[in-house]
């Protein structure tokens, strides 16, 4: 997580970097509350669709996936270069695209059954900053990404359900999320004074911050292969939203 590559030089952060997020029902059925930090064993019995603090079983059925959300390679290179509050503000806005995206897929897929969206959901964020590790001569490339574990969403009946696994593995949906993180988190950046170059990566689907050199969007490609290699093919496109189990 980006904790771990804390300077001497910054000043102490009381920040988490892996928070609950959703909505307040979804999140009341298993004890939890929005923007508070999620440990690891809470994080695990939610995952196994339990309660963290009786451990009994609250999801009715289905299981939780793994979304991840990758940012620009630029943005991770400007997040490696910069000092404490420049970092920050880039790992804020990465959560808050990733956050986007979960958010706005629930509402709007059929994630309950395949039949209609979520009337709410609980999730849990987990910002990293390195990729998965691979037989590197060196360092591997800095890669700012989001683990969005959705655990489950709300029917009708206010039920905790597992999200719809033939659903998440749709491709419009991918691509549909990756499009309102992007928007989300290109916003955020020209709001802290960045201009953006758009219509980059596969499809001209992406962008990058204007100014970081081609060389160092290229060296950090291997990153984006890496990341994907948890399970997924090396070739996609760097913005999709892509679920796991």
């Amino acid at each position: 997580m980006p904790a771990a590559f804390t300077r001497p030089e910054d000043p102490q952060d009381r920040r988490t970097h892996t928070v609950w997020t959703g909505s307040a029902e979804a999140l009341r059925v298993l004890g939890l509350r929005r923007g508070s930090e999620a440990t690891t064993s809470p994080l695990t019995a939610a995952i196994s669709g339990r309660h963290p603090e009786r451990r009994v079983r609250v999801r009715a059925d289905g299981d939780a996936f793994d979304l991840t959300f990758l940012a620009p390679d630029s943005v991770s290179w400007l997040w490696s270069q910069g000092d404490f509050a420049l970092r920050a503000d880039l790992e804020q806005a990465v959560l808050a695209a990733a956050d986007r995206c979960v958010d706005h897929l629930v509402r709007t897929r059929p994630l309950v059954d395949g039949v209609e969206p979520g009337r709410g959901y609980a999730a849990a964020l987990a910002l990293h900053a390195v990729g998965t590790p691979q037989p590197w001569t060196q360092p591997p490339p800095p890669l700012l990404h989001v683990h969005a574990y959705l655990v489950g969403v709300l029917d009708a009946a206010g039920a905790l359900r597992g999200p719809h696994y033939g659903e998440l593995h749709e491709k419009t949906l991918t691509r549909e999320g990756g499009a309102v993180g992007r928007a989300a988190l290109a916003n955020d950046l020209r709001d802290l004074g960045f201009t953006i170059t758009p219509g980059t990566g596969p499809d001209a689907r992406g962008f990058e911050v204007t100014g970081v050199p081609e060389a160092l969007l290229q060296s950090g490609q291997a990153a984006d292969k890496g990341c994907a290699g948890l399970g997924e093919e090396t070739d996609r496109d760097p913005w999709d939203y892509i679920p796991r189990r």
